[in-house]
């Protein structure tokens, strides 16, 4: 039996183990996760070692018999033993990212486990848990886009769905800048691990270490927000990032636009470019690879491939009904048709008021990152006594900036921009030049006030 029969064979639970059971038995020397990529701090995991691990844990688990685990590991090696192991014993699993540590009370008598892999003794149970075991099976934090983060309950089945185990995915390098424990991490490692392949993760989100990981571990799937690609094109080593091959870019996580598709198109050309819309509540909804921004009009109200229909309300929100047996979702998520296409304008949390005018900061960053020496732009509300909130914006100079640019022209460039493309209200009164935008741990600008 092949090992895509064998893992498809395998319940949902217990199929991250068997995988990798599966790749130890007939090579367990392959690498498994690939640490500090591109630094001399560089360190690898084996599918031998992890199997080790597993069967280790798998009988502290037993042992303990544990209400839930909450993986608390700070490696990715651990996470991965953790959840494996979860999974084939059937205890139900945490995975929390720090901002998200607070919610763990929720857990009632979940026991915590890191990477040093010990399984505490279970405390006896003290009535119902909130999270019943027998149908979270995961427990995922949101990212905290639009509020503070929230515990999403999930089967093994919903977060292995958007899995892709057919030959053409085995074996492959896959990059990892998302925060392991949310949503889009949790999507690549799996997805990877699944498939015999390698995990990527670079010693930092730092432009220039991405593309040295890129480049010496030859990294063939590239996932990322569209803000750290954006910040990948802009301010990467050239001569570095030149040298990279990935024949696939997912991107996922905000809106892309089609600028930063025409440069990441140009930068790899041998690159299939997927834009993947996804949320922590609702898993994996569409996919569009056709290289523009948003998606086909002909969607709205149609059923989708995977069984999910779209629709809008008159406000623009994009609203999602997973099947015929469910409701449908507020996303959040505000769209707009233009032409035969719908494209993102934003989050509804994102909106800016400017005296009862609307200002979406996405439209805003697009004309600041169009002008000749911005590399990078973000635009967000500030309270104002007369009109409820001004626009505010921040830009990154392109380094090195163009000749004969300097950074005060650049500025005045980027305003004079504003004021020929945008409404009155939708010019920012305050633009400051910082040397790094500000993200989330998902890897998303935060449009926010925040220091510099």
């Amino acid at each position: 039996m092949s090992t895509e029969s064998t893992v498809l064979a395998a319940a949902a639970p217990a199929r991250l183990a068997v995988s990798i059971d599966a790749v130890a038995s007939l090579e367990p020397r392959r690498a498994a996760i690939v640490a500090a990529a591109g630094s001399p701090e560089r360190r690898e995991t084996t599918y031998g070692a992890l199997a080790t691990a597993i069967a280790a844990l798998e009988a502290a688990l037993a042992a303990a018999r544990p209400v839930g685990v909450v993986a608390r590991a700070a490696t990715l090696e651990g996470l991965v033993t953790i959840a494996a192991a979860c999974g084939r014993r059937m205890v139900p699993l945490a995975l929390v990212s720090d901002d998200a540590r607070d919610l763990v009370g929720q857990l009632r008598d979940w026991v915590v486990v890191g990477d040093d892999l010990v399984v505490p003794a279970a405390a006896p149970a003290r009535g119902p848990s909130p999270f019943d075991p027998a149908a979270a099976q995961v427990v995922v934090a949101t990212s905290g886009t639009s509020g503070p983060p929230k515990l999403v309950e999930h089967s093994w089945d919903s977060v292995l769905a958007a899995a892709r185990l057919a030959e053409q995915w085995h074996g492959r390098g896959w990059l990892l800048v998302y925060d392991a424990t949310r949503w889009a991490g949790t999507q690549v490692w799996l997805q990877a691990i699944l498939t015999g392949g390698r995990v990527v993760v670079p010693p930092s989100r730092d432009p220039d270490d991405v593309a040295r990981a890129l480049v010496a571990e030859e990294v063939s799937i590239l996932p990322a927000t569209p803000t750290l690609l954006r910040r990948l094109v802009a301010s990467a080593d050239r001569g570095v990032l030149s040298r990279a091959r990935p024949d696939r870019i997912t991107l996922g996580g905000e809106a892309a636009d089609g600028a930063l598709l025409a440069q990441a198109a140009a930068l790899f050309p041998g690159a299939r470019i997927i834009h993947v819309y996804a949320t922590t509540e609702l898993g994996e909804v569409f996919r569009v690879s056709d290289g523009k921004p948003g998606f086909p009009a002909e969607w709205i109200a149609r059923g989708l491939p995977g069984g999910a229909r779209l629709s809008t309300r008159r406000d623009g929100e994009l609203f999602v009904q997973l099947s015929r047996d469910t409701a449908e979702v507020a996303t959040g998520d505000l769209v707009e048709r233009r032409g035969d296409r719908y494209e993102f304008t934003g989050r509804r949390s994102d909106v800016i008021v400017v005296g009862g005018a609307k200002v979406f900061p996405k439209r805003v960053e697009e004309v600041l990152r169009g002008v000749p020496g911005v590399a990078e732009a973000r635009a967000y509300g500030l309270p104002n006594a007369l009109t409820g909130e001004i626009v505010a914006g921040q830009i990154v100079l392109a380094d090195p900036l163009p000749a004969g640019a300097t950074p005060d022209g650049v500025r005045a460039a980027a305003l004079a921009a504003c004021r020929g493309a945008l409404e009155a209200h939708a010019v920012p009164r305050i633009l400051d030049i910082t040397r790094k935008l500000a993200t989330n741990p998902s890897g998303k600008v935060v449009r926010r006030p925040v220091g510099t």
